[in-house]
This record gives structure tokens, sequence and C-alpha cells, in this order.
């Protein structure tokens, strides 16, 4: 996931801006999506680090190898030329996703298991901890057999650690003290 930077994050409240007053998140979605696939091709990233290039030549290459840009997204794509800031997309897209999402009330959660969960088991937590936090939540399930066994649950900055190696730990400390 990239770094989100406070320029790329006054970019995104920008556009997501211009998306609540269209009513089209998800369209802004798709197309900032599309804008960031473009800015990693390889020719693109190679002539917009040249300083010969100027910024006229680097938005007639963008409008060869896609055209038929929306003409908002292509007056966003002049934006970051014209100020250098191509090379921060991939961090634009992601405080973008993230406002968006928040705006919708989507929360994101990372379920973390030392063993990999079947899909059953894996939609009974979903639902319980929509229902636990009465809000969308898009989960991701990942493994860390470190954790011996149990659970841990990062939603945002909040983290919840059922594991049996935190339990351990926290006994360690105890018997320490």
């Amino acid at each position: 996931m990239p770094e989100v930077s406070n320029v790329a994050r006054r970019y995104a409240e920008g556009v997501l801006q211009l998306a609540k007053e269209e009513k089209a998140i998800d369209r802004w979605r798709q197309e900032l999506g599309k804008l960031n696939e473009l800015l990693s091709d390889d020719v693109l990233v190679a002539a917009f680090q040249n300083p010969a290039v100027g910024p006229q030549r680097r938005m007639e290459l963008a409008k060869l190898l896609a055209p038929g840009l929306n003409p908002q997204t292509e007056n966003f794509l002049r934006l970051l030329v014209e100020h250098q800031r191509t090379r921060d997309m991939p961090a634009i897209l992601e405080a973008f996703n993230q406002m968006a999402d928040e705006a919708a009330g989507i929360v994101h959660a990372v379920f973390t298991t030392a063993i990999e969960l079947g899909k059953d088991d894996q939609q009974r937590y979903w639902r319980a901890l929509e229902e636990r936090l009465d809000r969308k939540v898009q989960m991701t399930f990942a493994t860390d057999p470190t954790l011996m066994g149990g659970a841990t649950i990062r939603v945002g900055d909040h983290l919840v650690d059922g594991s049996i190696r935190t339990q351990l730990e926290r006994l360690r400390q105890e018997l320490l003290s």
C-alpha cells in the first residue's frame, strides 16, 4: 500500500468533492484506477522523469497511450503533469478510496489467524464484525503462524489481539513481576 502524503490527500479530497457533487464516486474510482494504471506505464514513467520532456509533450504521450480519456480525467491528469505530481498517483488513488469508503460508511478490517480459515468461517466472522460495528466491513483475511492460535483483528488504527502468542507473553510478564 502506498504511503499517503498530505499532498496526495489534498488531491484526493478535491477529486472526492467533485465526485460527490456529480454523484459519481464509483465512476471516479474507475477513472482514477485507469489513470493510475496509465501512469505506471514504463514508457510514461521514463518520459516523465526526463527533464527534457516538457508538460505539453507529457500530455501528448499520455493521450497516445490512453486515447478517449474522460475530459475531467484528462483535466486532472493535466493538473498532475503541470505540478509534477504524476508519481503521487498511487497514493492519491489510495487516499481517494479510503475517503470514499469512509463517506459510504465502509470500514476496512484485517482478520489474522494462525491457520487459514475456510470460506464458511470467513463469512461467519465477517458477518459478526459487521453486526458488532453496525457498519459495512471490507474484510481481508491473513495468516500468521507465529500467532500459534486465536486471532487479531485490525480495524483502522484499532487492534484487538486475541492471539495465544500475546496471551502467553502477558502470562510471562506476570510471572516475572
